[in-house]
């Protein structure tokens, strides 16, 4: 295959979904020679990939290294400690312990339990766009939900929840693409080691005051196990650094993706029993995450290539999830769709711990948004914001809501 394949610029990132047809039928496992690593579009070797003991999410050294976020200084020998703690870079038997630790706070029972404060959220967000009739889904909506939501669950101070805001983006920066400026690079380390130290902080007001907090529960899942002693600090940066800019890009695409398809729009209206399906099909066609990461950790083969030891492997979930071996007419919208083993929110032991709260706050979202009588997109384009291979959303999405 010519080396044209085009993974950096805007018009990628706007409709990423040719590149990833191209690619899975001339070359589903590619050498991307920009980043020095594989690309796979297909589902049959991206679950391969999963299953495989040749590839490792202990990879935090070399991710931050690759991008330029370490050196000698102090900050960076910080931030790797830090992020190599965090279970995203951990495998079994290890990634098992944390992922369980993680999890107990993230029952069905207990989502369901805040789902009321969750809808009384998502109203006092919507009355902006109910009073004025419209409104930029991204900064009005989507982002106040996906920052509140884990606010309230991590019982952050109101006041410091704008600060929050500005770590969580910050430290999507580096994900899955090159950190250009060294102001960028300085500005990630920075980031990462004041949100650590103000969990720190956070964390022993917390032990001397506990509550029914997400940061109270994991100190007490830490209590008796000394394999877990400090894991409440690094879970809790994990989740909320993560949870923030994945759920603002998955409410806004999941609205975008109705307005673009206005019959299943309609078809929702007339029978919200559809709620689910609507969701995991927009989760499906326009997924917040693109891909997921692995460093080669032996030398092996995938799908008939060769992968020296050392090379990353990015597996385009997003890709996957449109594979016509897997999805009947991959590219059409159905909101009727199922079954739907879309990979949105990853394959196997590492599938996302905040997949049902998303799911959760997406439920509320649309329930409120249907009840207003109907959308119409302000002006086009949209751009999609960041550079990287993992994100996906647009900057901004302005909605009109007319009465008449």
């Amino acid at each position: 295959m010519s080396a044209s394949i085009d993974l950096m610029s805007e018009s990628f990132f706007a409709n990423p979904f040719p590149t990833f047809e191209r690619l899975r039928t001339q070359a589903p496992v590619y050498f991307f020679e920009p980043y020095q690593c594989f690309i796979l579009t297909r589902g049959a070797e991206i679950e391969a990939l999963t299953k495989s003991p040749h590839f490792s999410s202990r990879r935090a050294n070399e991710l931050l290294g690759g991008l330029g976020l370490l050196g000698e200084d102090t900050a960076s020998k910080e931030m790797l400690a830090d992020w190599s703690r965090l279970v995203f870079f951990q495998d079994p038997p290890r990634h098992t312990v944390l992922r369980q630790f993680i999890m107990k706070s993230f029952t069905t029972a207990a989502l369901e339990r805040f789902r009321p404060r969750l809808a009384a959220l998502v109203e006092r967000t919507l009355e902006k766009g109910r009073r004025q009739g419209e409104m930029d889904v991204v900064a009005d909506f989507a982002e106040p939900i996906a920052l509140n939501t884990i606010a309230e669950l991590f019982a952050l101070p109101e006041a410091d929840r704008p600060r929050f805001m500005r770590w969580a983006k910050d430290l999507l920066k580096p994900s899955g693409a090159a950190v250009n400026t060294d102001d960028v690079r300085s500005s990630v380390r920075r980031t990462s080691n004041d949100m650590m130290a103000y969990l720190r902080d956070l964390l022993e007001k917390r032990r001397a005051t506990p509550g029914d907090d997400l940061i109270s529960q994991f100190i007490a899942g830490e209590e008796g196990n000394a394999h877990l002693t400090g894991e409440a600090v690094f879970q809790s940066f994990q989740m909320i650094g993560a949870g923030f800019v994945t759920s603002t890009n998955q409410l806004t695409n999941t609205v975008l993706a109705l307005l673009k398809h206005p019959e299943q729009l309609s078809a929702l209206r007339a029978d919200p029993g559809l709620m689910r399906g609507a969701i995991e099909e927009s989760m499906r066609l326009e997924p917040s995450v693109l891909s997921i990461n692995r460093l080669c950790v032996e030398d092996t083969e995938l799908g008939g290539t060769h992968i020296p030891k050392g090379r990353f492997v990015h597996a385009m979930t997003a890709s996957a999830n449109r594979d016509p071996e897997v999805f009947p007419n991959p590219d059409r919208f159905d909101i009727h769709r199922t079954p739907n083993r879309h990979v949105t929110f990853g394959v196997g032991a590492h599938y996302c711990p905040g997949a049902s709260l998303l799911r959760l706050e997406a439920e509320e979202a649309l329930r409120a948004l249907l009840t207003l009588p109907r959308w119409e997109l302000v002006g086009t384009p949209y751009n999609y914001q960041g550079s990287n291979l993992q994100d996906r959303g647009p900057s901004s999405l302005h909605v009109r809501f007319p009465k008449n």
